[in-house]
């Protein structure tokens, strides 16, 4: 029953949603730049599909994994314009179909000529085509050294910072030292310990030193500011160094840790990235210095894409969770 309910109050909820959306104000306030997107996708797939080469080049590819992105696109800018009801959506899309656009002719009018440098829209997306399973591959193991790393870093950062916060004297010790070794970036020991530990290992160690050091300062300095009154109340009550730093300080301080996990998760891949590119064998970074070697930059292109999809994703699921969790920032 309780299912049921909730299954009905979305539907609800839904209908709601369309009826607001396709009414006469917003429909009105959304036609203009609505028009101008799908003009401008329909003017992407004529060129992408019928526009010849005028001038001469190397190759040419099959315009249809371009178009299945443009298509992507305007179906992702759809559903956030009909769940925000903003003109900020629209402005986005319209300035990426005019970016595709003006690459795509300024290559196919002969604008652009190198085509080892600067490869057509429709070259770089190809290479999802052909080398999807590679890529996709590759991604995997980047997010597999990814969460085994920062893991690791944020539960031993957090412990060790809500001790060495509580008891003034360890943080006095502690607080010089990350200031000094959080600002020396650990993709310089790189090498150094891809000479000492298997190539995953290394890889696990940089994404841990990435996000352990700044982890374990935040917390410290979470600890320290902590209302007195709220101390002194549980001191009243009899509560124990321990049992204070589990039953109080952690709670009080939990609302900080996730919202700094965003921008230590987005700093730690891409640290990984860094470190595959030097020497880690195995990973999208590895995949995207692999074909740097050979001068295959629509492959390079291709993975510096995958990475910030990656990125932006990682975002927008950590932003999400942390909206869910962390109620008083709504």
């Amino acid at each position: 029953m309780r299912i049921k309910n909730i299954f009905l109050n979305l539907i609800y909820s839904f209908k709601i949603k369309v009826k607001s959306f396709f009414s006469k104000e917003n429909i009105k306030y959304h036609l203009i730049g609505f028009l101008i997107a799908v003009s401008l996708l329909i003017t992407n797939i004529i060129v992408g599909y019928n526009v010849g080469y005028f001038t001469e080049h190397t190759k040419t590819y099959d315009a249809t994994p371009y178009v299945i992105v443009l298509l992507i696109a305007f179906g992702l800018y759809f559903i956030k314009l009909f769940f925000t009801n903003k003109k900020s959506a629209t402005d986005l899309i319209i300035i990426i179909y005019i970016f595709l656009l003006f690459w795509d002719l300024s290559y196919k009018f002969g604008f652009v000529q190198n085509d080892l440098l600067i490869p057509s829209p429709e070259g770089l997306f190809y290479v999802f085509k052909t080398d999807y399973v590679k890529i996709w591959n590759n991604v995997l193991d980047s997010l597999e050294l990814l969460f085994f790393g920062f893991l690791f870093a944020i539960i031993s950062g957090t412990i060790l910072g809500l001790i060495a916060g509580w008891f003034k004297r360890v943080s006095e010790v502690t607080i010089p030292i990350t200031n000094v070794i959080t600002l020396i970036p650990p993709v310089l020991i790189t090498a150094w310990l891809i000479m000492w530990f298997p190539f995953k290992i290394a890889a696990i160690a940089i994404i841990f030193l990435a996000v352990f050091w700044p982890t374990l300062q935040g917390m410290i300095t979470r600890v320290s500011q902590i209302d007195k009154k709220i101390i002194d109340a549980a001191k009243v009550m009899g509560v124990g160094n321990f049992e204070m730093i589990y039953r109080v300080v952690l709670p009080y301080c939990l609302p900080g840790i996730i919202i700094s996990i965003s921008k230590s998760l987005r700093g730690a891949f891409m640290c990984l990235v860094a470190a595959e590119m030097i020497g880690i064998n195995g990973g999208i970074g590895f995949y995207t210095e692999t074909y740097k070697a050979y001068a295959d930059y629509r492959r390079v292109l291709a993975g510096i894409v995958t990475i910030a999809l990656v990125t932006t994703i990682i975002d927008i699921v950590v932003n999400k969770i942390e909206k869910k969790i962390v109620k008083w920032r709504l």
